[in-house]
């Protein structure tokens, strides 16, 4: 899938909403309480990569970690070799039809940044799909230009030389001294879903846990948001909830208006089809907000969803329902409020 790189988007909040509550006169009968349970990611979504993990009555943050700290990962416990630009920084490549780092000068470098428009860069939400991958012919060994998406030090020139059943080996330079090319051997881990590397670091740095260690992360990353007109998408900076599918959680759409999430039970479980699809939470869940409402985002009432996990610890699979109620921590917006309820096991 050919992407064309273009500018983001700066979308603006207005007023300050006013909300409005009805008193009893008498106020004797407690009111019913719909949520279960709770959580509120504590660390912006703009800012900070917050990993999850799901239990029955609790969901707990696992790690997180700077959106900034990798450039490169490297799959490593799956079956696959797929590399994957930092996402998380809205990164990417373009292609020089150079096999050779040394030959790529400044001047090319710079006409590919001012004048073409084939950058392409790697959607979180579709790394299921190869086709979907910028690096996706990365064995080929040409030399690629990668923006980090960072204001310093922002391009490098990438070269991949091998791959084994248990490594990969790269060359890279910094596209202002292309001279010094630099080389890298990843080793696979079985316990990690992708291995990470750090220009900065020259290095392999710790970004996610161990693969049965979390279920969805919250997270920055350049992604498709649709446009006025509908069906239509562009590139877009944005946050959303990805899930680890590696890990294999699955989840299930129930985006019904006329199903409450009250009445979501174990028996949708049945009758739900059940997606590896990365993206399936993603980003939908929140809309633009009405003129006036001082709201930038608002929370769809009509996404609800069921979680679908295995536990190592028990053995068995897990479900849960959940949904995002709100996007506020202390009146900041980036900072989801999940209500979730364990369903049933089996």
């Amino acid at each position: 899938m050919k992407r064309k790189a273009m500018k983001k988007i700066i979308l603006t909040g207005i007023t300050v909403l006013v909300l409005t509550s009805c008193f009893k006169e008498i106020d004797t009968v407690p009111l019913k309480k719909t949520i279960e349970s709770t959580f509120t990611v504590q660390n912006s979504m703009k800012t900070t990569q917050s990993f999850y993990y799901f239990y029955e009555n609790i969901v707990e943050e696992v790690s997180t970690a700077s959106p900034r700290s990798w450039d490169l990962a490297f799959e490593s416990a799956g079956e696959g070799s797929k590399v994957l630009l930092g996402w998380a920084t809205g990164s990417l490549a373009h292609k020089t039809g150079k096999y050779n780092i040394a030959e790529v000068s400044q001047d090319e470098v710079l006409d590919y940044i001012n004048n073409s428009d084939e950058w392409t860069f790697d959607d979180p939400a579709y790394t299921n799909y190869l086709d979907s991958l910028s690096l996706q012919n990365w064995e080929d060994g040409e030399v690629y230009i990668q923006n980090r998406g960072i204001e310093n030090d922002n391009y490098y020139l990438i070269q991949f030389v091998e791959k084994t059943d248990d490594s990969y080996t790269f060359n890279y330079a910094k596209a202002t001294d292309n001279q010094n090319i630099q080389t890298y051997v990843i080793d696979r881990s079985d316990g990690l879903n992708y291995i990470y590397f750090s220009y900065d670091e020259n290095a392999t740095v710790t970004v996610e846990p161990r693969t049965i260690e979390w279920d969805i992360v919250f997270t920055p990353y350049l992604g498709w948001w649709e446009t006025l007109t509908p069906g239509e998408f562009a590139p877009y900076t944005i946050s959303g909830i990805l899930i680890n599918d590696e890990g294999g959680v699955r989840v299930a759409q129930i985006f019904d208006e006329n199903i409450d999430f009250e009445d979501i039970d174990s028996t949708y479980i049945a009758t739900s089809e059940f997606t590896d699809w990365k993206g399936a939470i993603g980003s939908n869940w929140k809309i633009l907000g009405e003129v006036g409402s001082g709201n930038l985002y608002e929370m769809d009432p009509k996404k609800k969803y069921l979680l679908k996990k295995y536990d190592v610890l028990t053995g068995v699979y897990k479900y849960f329902k959940l949904r995002i109620i709100d996007y506020k921590l202390d009146g900041e917006d980036h900072h989801p409020t999940v209500e979730f309820k364990f369903l049933a096991s089996e």
